[in-house]
């Protein structure tokens, strides 16, 4: 379920605005209704009218649905950033890296990778409230994922293991199945948040 009120924000307006023309965009250009992209997705037809509309923020698995239904990802929908010169490839302020929060709106994740590389590595900036859980679907089989806390005390879980992990501590994990990371302490948990997909784990192995 989204998040009930939405706080305005300046910074992120604009990308709000984005990613609900793109949603728009992509839903038009393979002919879907709304009704029908609902069917789709399981995302409500009134929650994907007020996501096109930039009337509301969507959740990370809300997005993550629309995408999946959309045959594109999260991180392909809510990308923008300029190439810049041939070395700098690009340069991005924080009010331009696309922030998204948990269902429980006590976690966040911030996409700072590259769009480019998208299709083999996924990057994040994780932080969560204590509390706070994360809770994600599979990704593409084979992918693993590197979860290294920088503050915090974190609880991962995959399936029926769990793992629980500290700063300076990371856990790498298969995450070809459902996961959740837990805020577990009574601190803001910090982490960044490394997931190697199917392709290219199999490249390297």
């Amino acid at each position: 379920m989204a998040r009930q009120k939405r706080t305005p924000c300046p910074e992120t307006e604009a990308l709000s605005e984005k990613l609900g023309q793109t949603i728009q965009r992509l839903r038009k250009a393979d002919d879907l209704s709304l009704g029908h992209l609902s069917e789709l997705s399981g995302v409500a037809k009134s929650m994907i009218s007020q996501i096109e509309k930039n009337e509301t923020n969507p959740t990370l698995a809300t997005l993550s649905r629309l995408s999946q239904a959309l045959g594109t990802s999260v991180e392909a929908m809510v990308a923008q950033g300029e190439h810049l010169g041939p070395a700098l490839v690009e340069k991005a302020d924080i009010k331009d890296i696309p922030l998204l929060f948990s269902e429980d709106g006590l976690c966040e994740l911030r996409i700072i990778g590259s769009i480019d590389t998208v299709q083999f590595v996924q990057w994040y900036d994780f932080r969560a409230k204590p509390g706070g859980k994360l809770i994600s679907s599979p990704h593409p089989t084979g992918s693993v994922e590197n979860l290294s806390i920088l503050s915090g005390h974190v609880r991962v879980t995959v399936e029926t293991e769990s793992w629980e992990a500290i700063a300076g501590q990371t856990l790498r994990y298969k995450a070809d199945r459902p996961h959740k990371i837990e805020n577990i302490g009574d601190e803001l948990a910090h982490a960044t948040m490394v997931n190697i997909l199917a392709h290219a784990v199999r490249s390297i192995s």
